[in-house]
């Protein structure tokens, strides 16, 4: 169970997961956009993932100094997402960043267009969003719009000093991370939410930090990966020895959220599947689609019609024969 720390942050709220591991939350509207992990292995710290913002994690090396009396030693990056690595700068200067192979080579080459695309686009987008904003009186899509505007000025404020900064260690399937106290399993899953997603599990604490793999009352993005190899992943998950899983996304979770997650792909993965057997997987139809009430209140509901119109691509291309299924 875990225990809400009185570390003040605009950006994150501290949940004490164990002795010495601890879950950074994003706060709606602040400058984190995903969660973070911070683990003191016994005179080894460490840093899962690093927010959208170096602001967020000057933060989070705040709450080492302060807990730790250090700086964290090594950073691990879950994948090549930007809200998941540009807060690396803040730790480069102290700390060894690591990644799986697959990760580093996405950002210098993804991860590289997305920094061009964010440094072009952010400020208008941010705009765009402030004027909905104002807009509109939906409660939901108020906290939806307040967590874009959360990130893209995160980013207005970060670019004239960003840097994007590469991981300079990288493992290809498993590698651990040995302290006084306990050991970090680093595991790099293909093809789940991206081609390479890295969980750090605590098998002494019984946590595990999943980023992307886990969303928690929260909509998953599912476009850069294979939904049934996600599923696949998800279920691996469940079999390790674990009472807490920290999501990328959403509140701290349990074996039950893996499983809520998994139904809900399963349920994206027949919808669509509907939709293209009767021939009506297009837009139009897909725009007027309603999520099962079990997932109603997730947040980040713009995804769901996105995940959808994905899944229709790749069952259309698996029918015409062009794409294997999963």
């Amino acid at each position: 169970m875990s225990e809400i720390s009185a570390f003040e942050s605009k950006h994150f709220v501290i949940h004490t997961l164990a002795e010495g591991v601890f879950a950074a939350i994003a706060t709606n509207g602040g400058h984190a956009i995903c969660n973070a992990g911070l683990i003191d292995l016994g005179g080894l710290v460490v840093v899962f993932d690093t927010f959208i913002s170096p602001q967020a994690a000057v933060d989070l090396r705040r709450f080492a100094l302060e807990q730790f009396g250090q700086a964290p030693q090594i950073v691990i990056n879950s994948h090549y997402h930007n809200d998941h690595i540009w807060g690396n700068q803040v730790f480069a200067a102290e700390a060894q960043i690591i990644s799986s192979v697959q990760t580093r080579q996405l950002i210098a080459t993804e991860g590289m267009e997305e920094y061009k695309w964010y440094s072009s686009n952010s400020a208008q987008k941010l705009e765009t969003l402030r004027t909905q904003y104002q807009n509109t009186q939906d409660k939901l899509q108020r906290e939806e719009l307040l967590l874009w505007m959360g990130e893209y000025g995160g980013v207005v404020e970060a670019l004239p000093n960003l840097q994007v900064c590469l991981p300079n260690i990288t493992f290809d399937d498993r590698l651990e991370l040995h302290g006084a106290r306990q050991t970090a399993q680093l595991t790099s899953f293909e093809k789940g939410h991206t081609s390479s997603d890295t969980i750090l599990y605590l098998p002494q604490a019984g946590v595990i930090f999943t980023s992307d793999l886990l969303f928690v009352a929260c909509h998953p993005y599912l476009g850069d990966g294979d939904p049934f190899e996600l599923m696949h992943t998800l279920r691996e998950l469940i079999r390790l020895d674990a009472t807490c899983y920290v999501p990328g996304h959403g509140p701290v979770g349990t074996s039950a959220d893996v499983k809520l997650l998994i139904e809900y792909i399963e349920g994206c993965i027949e919808t669509a599947q509907t939709l293209v057997e009767k021939g009506n997987a297009n837009e139009e139809r897909i725009k007027e689609l309603q999520v099962n009430d079990r997932f109603r209140n997730w947040i980040v509901a713009q995804f769901y019609q996105t995940n959808i119109k994905f899944l229709c691509q790749r069952l259309s291309s698996v029918k015409a024969g062009t794409q294997s299924p999963g």
